[in-house]
């Protein structure tokens, strides 16, 4: 009868492959090994490369939760947003997990829901399970001793879109007031003078920013804004197409409709139609984003486009470099919108509306 070959030394109790079996058979310390698969600049790109074909070969599978004891490194980060189903937060978070893969880091991802409960319980979770860093849009009314559990263990939060007034982290986001001025001010330029503001009342910074950009504008070109006409809404279509009929029942209903959000602009469009109004043409309506459903509406959406995947690169690149330099200066990144006008602003008030087939979506 032929040799039973001999099973590995290390491999233990259960049969499964160790770190010590792909450490035997490459011919190299366990050390080199484990370095390897934490992507250490001590080995070289041909020995790892080895290492990650022998634990293919072996069905090795890495305890990177046994790993983070020993070294305080998980190659977790958290990404906690407060509102995942919004389109702009759907693009910024899949350039995030981007340029986390592409250094093998994995983010665990939380909806917070507006709920600072919820954020609290996440990353109380992050500092449990000793997550490397914390990505996080704040949920309203965070502080910054909110996230004593991440900063106390010395664990870099960068925030994403929402400020945090007067807190020493790291920032990436959009000149909020810069955006709402633009599409106001296109607005204006059109020849309205009567114009809603939708949304932007909640107390964040993103609100607080983008209304006193439309305020700026209405100002510096001697408009008066009536109080009547700024109204707080849910950051939802549903929330801007409750606003626009609050702001089209005010016995002197307005033009121009400038709203906080793409969301809250694509509701306000539904709302003209069931008032049987024409956007662009009864009411000019404008948003803040670029989410690309905007140009996919029957009236393709004016909007103030911010550059999300940009914003999401930029926060991945941050927190991994703050990894390895903790003691850099805070980093505050701060991207220009681009105004893009389409069809839902319409032509110069008071111009001749050119007759359209209202079956197909406007240009």
């Amino acid at each position: 009868m032929g040799t039973k070959a001999a099973e590995p030394k290390a491999r233990n109790r259960a049969g499964k492959v160790t770190l010590r079996d792909v450490a035997d058979a490459l011919g190299v310390s366990k050390a080199t090994v484990s370095l390897a698969l934490n992507g250490s600049e001590l080995v070289a790109q041909k020995t790892r490369d080895r290492v990650l074909a022998k634990i293919d070969e072996l069905g090795y599978v890495y305890n990177r939760g046994a790993a983070g004891l020993s070294t305080g490194v998980t190659r977790t980060i958290g990404l906690a947003i407060h509102d995942i189903t919004n389109p702009y937060f759907s693009e910024v978070c899949a350039a995030i997990e981007e340029v986390l893969s592409e250094g093998g880091r994995i983010p665990y991802l939380c909806n917070t829901d507006e709920s600072l409960e919820r954020q609290q319980r996440f990353i109380a979770a992050l500092a449990e399970h000793n997550a490397d860093g914390l990505i996080l849009c704040p949920a309203v009314g965070t502080r910054l001793e909110h996230l004593g559990p991440m900063i106390e263990q010395g664990r870099p939060v960068v925030l994403i879109a929402r400020d945090i007034v007067g807190a020493p982290l790291d920032f990436v986001g959009n000149d909020d007031r810069l955006g709402l001025r633009m599409v106001t001010e296109h607005l204006i330029g059109l020849g309205h003078r009567r114009i809603a503001m939708l949304g932007g009342g909640q107390p964040t910074s993103a609100g607080k920013l983008r209304r006193g950009g439309y305020f700026d504008a209405m100002r510096d070109h001697g408009l008066a804004v009536d109080p009547e006409l700024v109204l707080d809404c849910p950051t939802s279509p549903d929330g801007g197409a409750e606003g626009l009929k609050v702001a089209m029942a005010n016995p002197v209903p307005p033009t121009a409709v400038a709203c906080f959000s793409d969301l809250v602009a694509l509701g306000a469009l539904s709302a003209l139609y069931e008032l049987d109004l024409v956007p662009g043409e009864s009411v000019a309506v404008a948003g803040c984003d670029g989410i690309a459903e905007g140009g996919r509406a029957y009236a393709r959406l004016t909007t103030a486009c911010i550059q999300k995947a940009a914003i999401g690169r930029a926060a991945a690149r941050i927190l991994v470099q703050r990894l390895s330099q903790p003691d850099l200066d805070p980093q505050r990144i701060i991207l220009k919108p681009e105004l893009i006008v389409r069809g839902s602003s319409g032509t110069r008030l008071g111009a001749p509306v050119v007759q359209r087939n209202h079956s197909r979506a406007f240009e």
